[in-house]
């Protein structure tokens, strides 16, 4: 099974601030973990929402380009890992080492179909 796990982003991360070197030391201490048990994937970090933009299809009418920076930080994603598990509890588990990492961060596991 796959699963994606998004990795919430905070106010300092979305105003183009460096990560806590300590908190990310951790974080990558994490991924190392993941890639020597052989269930990661994909790992990456994403740009502030500054850099984006959003389809918005919530109005009568044509979609609309909607550039960034977004406001509802808690809505937006600072990174993303796919890992390949044998069921949701494993990938659980691992998205729990992160939190353990990096006490302020918000993390959602999803399955990916297929």
């Amino acid at each position: 099974m796959r699963f994606m796990l998004l990795h919430k982003t905070n106010d300092g991360l979305e105003a183009g601030n460096p990560p806590d070197p300590e908190i990310l030391a951790r974080a990558d201490a994490v991924l190392e973990e993941m890639r020597q048990a052989g269930v990661l994937l994909v790992a990456e970090g994403l740009m502030p929402s500054a850099n984006g933009a959003r389809i918005s299809v919530a109005q009568p009418g044509p979609p609309r380009v909607l550039d960034g920076p977004f406001a509802e930080t808690k809505e937006l994603v600072a990174g993303l890992s796919i890992i390949r598990v044998d069921s949701k509890e494993d990938a659980v588990r691992w998205a729990l080492r992160f939190a353990e990492a990096d006490p302020y961060t918000e993390i959602d596991i999803l399955e990916i179909a297929g």
